[in-house]
């Protein structure tokens, strides 16, 4: 399913982690709109992607509840969220009680909360689930649907992020550890940014448009050991919210395939008030 990265700009709390950082566990929330035009919230676990598809774990577990709410957007409000979360943990259990699982993620739209597991066996699951739902949670809809995926696709293809939404994830990264470094956000500063090129002809092409955008070149030169060893290094002054910040790295990355290079991230300073 196509999915394309539906900023609002705004903080929705539904679409952060339902899910505790254990470990070595990493996980993400991001908002999309799919092919049906209809808004929807994913959270996946993002540190298993280079490890997948994982032997053994041949089956997927796409299972959930249908929930009301009078958001005209199809997500959840108020005490619904407890009652999601109330759902998901009580399927852990029964799911961690029956045999070795994976949890996910989990993706919710259209008055629905899909959670997303990889199991070893797919025996009696279907049968204990429908056990579940009927006498814990009688009043709701639910969806069963159990899957051989060797190759691991309905986490790859459509749980994990595709590119632009990981760009956009990680510029909420430097976002969040600036915060957490008890910067407020509302000050212009000056940003850094890192392009890599083969050549040095399209480095210097590059050079002029960014120029032409009011940024400073700081370096602009060869590196050594590197398979794309001329570096650009510019800067300007702007905010760093992620309304701000995302337009311009967006563009900036674009621009950067423009030219044949690689966009190598941002980089700025901590400014308290």
């Amino acid at each position: 399913m196509t999915k394309q990265l539906l900023v609002f700009f705004l903080i929705f709390f539904f679409a952060t982690t339902l899910y505790p950082q254990n470990g070595s566990e990493r996980w993400e929330s991001y908002l999309a709109r799919y092919a049906d035009n209809k808004p929807g919230s994913t959270t996946v676990r993002m540190d298993l992607a280079d490890k997948t598809p994982i032997p053994s774990y041949d089956y997927v577990l796409i299972t959930g509840v249908t929930y009301k709410s009078e958001r005209e957007d199809g997500f959840p409000q108020g005490e619904t969220f407890e009652f999601l979360r109330m759902v998901g943990d009580d399927l852990i259990k029964l799911l961690d009680a029956h045999g070795d699982n994976l949890l996910v993620g989990s993706f919710m739209s259209n008055f629905e909360r899909l959670e997303y597991f990889y199991l070893k066996s797919d025996i009696g699951i279907k049968q204990k689930l429908e056990e579940f739902y009927t006498t814990k949670y009688p009043d709701y809809k639910f969806y069963i649907n159990i899957k051989e995926d060797k190759k691991w696709t309905y986490y790859r293809e459509f749980l994990y992020p595709n590119e632009e939404i990981q760009n956009y994830l990680a510029d909420q990264n430097v976002i969040r550890n600036l915060q957490k470094a008890g910067d407020k956000l509302t000050k212009k500063r000056r940003v850094e940014h890192w392009v890599y090129f083969t050549k040095k002809s399209e480095m210097e092409s590059f050079k002029l448009e960014v120029i032409e955008q009011g940024f400073k070149v700081q370096f602009a030169g060869k590196i050594e050991d590197a398979s794309t060893p001329y570096e650009l290094k510019f800067w300007r002054i702007d905010k760093v919210d992620i309304e701000s910040i995302y337009p311009i790295t967006s563009s900036l990355r674009k621009l950067a395939l423009a030219f044949n290079g690689d966009y190598d991230g941002w980089e700025t300073s901590v400014e308290r008030e």
